[in-house]
């Protein structure tokens, strides 16, 4: 068996596991969600946002080890693109239609735009530092404790686990680490292929990481379009999604601290902060018209996402580095 029939072999296998490990994290989160007598959007806004971004915390930290921090920047404002541009409206094609959670109010969802669009923002001048990082931590926790239910949520939960149902809870919260472990150790394998297949298209790591990592990390994301939709489940899948992306403004701050320095970054970037604000911007207004993303605006939203890795394949000698 050749190299790439063995990279051929690994991706069947690993779109398995991770259609494994998005239904073991999605029917555990529900049935915990009803355990706490919460909505399940309520606990899939942070709790799974934070679980299927560990792809983008492995690959991060990674990166910042090895001292390539073009890497986690191109991969988590990449994702962002991905998530908003891509799955969410994918989400909205194939489930025919998205309605918004009443938890999500005007002021709730204007707070997470922005909080989602910060990292394009500051980015503009291709430049990223340490002081940015901070920020961008600073209005990830004001989105987090700003957030309406978070008091009922503590109280929930204590009082729960007062009520004897610890070893429920323990095994819910069990199954959803088993889960989690599938889709990253799945979804990490599906990068080092994709890094492997692209290898010989001697792409910059900053375009590799805005394109086609991106994507890679946000296989957990992906699976779980389908697994919600045919559990009739969207409004967990819809808010992973945005908690998703949110987790990774609080992860670009994160990296950028640990980091420690400034980070120059190639061209174009208000070019993409064109995409990923016009993109929002959009989203805003179709949730906030009927409360409701409707197939044809999810495919207006998938559209400008094509637009966008058009425009990034234009100006792809751009980001081409020489190969020996």
């Amino acid at each position: 068996m050749s190299n790439i029939d063995l990279h051929l072999f690994i991706y069947f296998a690993c779109f398995l596991l991770l259609w494994v490990g998005s239904g073991l994290v999605v029917s555990s989160v529900i049935k915990l969600a009803r355990s706490w007598r919460l909505s399940a959007f309520t606990l899939s806004f942070f709790l799974l946002g934070i679980i299927t971004s560990l792809p983008e915390m492995s690959i991060g930290a990674a990166a910042v080890i090895h001292g390539d921090p073009e890497i986690f920047a191109g991969n988590i404002l990449g994702g962002v693109m991905v998530l908003m541009l891509g799955v969410i409206p994918l989400l909205g094609l194939v489930g025919g239609g998205v309605t918004i959670p009443k938890q999500l109010d005007k002021r709730q969802l204007i707070l997470t735009m922005a909080v989602i669009a910060a990292p394009a923002l500051i980015t503009a001048d291709q430049r990223l530092t340490p002081l940015k990082g901070a920020f961008l931590i600073f209005l990830y926790g004001l989105l987090f404790f700003s957030t309406s239910f978070k008091q009922s949520l503590f109280e929930r939960v204590a009082t729960s686990m007062s009520k004897n149902q610890r070893k429920k809870i323990g095994w819910l919260m069990a199954k959803i680490l088993l889960g989690m472990v599938i889709l990253v150790v799945a979804s990490n394998q599906v990068v080092d292929s994709t890094l492997y297949f692209a290898k010989v298209m001697n792409i910059s790591p900053f375009f590799l990481s805005l394109i086609v990592i991106s994507i890679g990390t946000n296989i957990p994301e992906l699976s779980i379009v389908f697994r919600s939709v045919f559990q009739k489940r969207k409004e967990v899948a819809l808010a992973d999604y945005l908690g998703s992306a949110s987790a990774n403004t609080l992860l670009f701050g994160i990296f950028s601290l640990i980091y420690g320095k400034t980070v120059f970054l190639p061209n174009h970037f208000w070019q993409r902060f064109a995409f990923v604000a016009s993109g929002l911007i959009l989203f805003f207004m179709f949730a906030r018209s009927k409360k409701r993303l409707s197939r044809k605006e999810s495919a207006f939203l998938l559209l400008i996402y094509l637009v966008f890795v058009i425009f990034e394949l234009m100006i792809l000698p751009d980001m081409q580095i020489t190969m020996d």
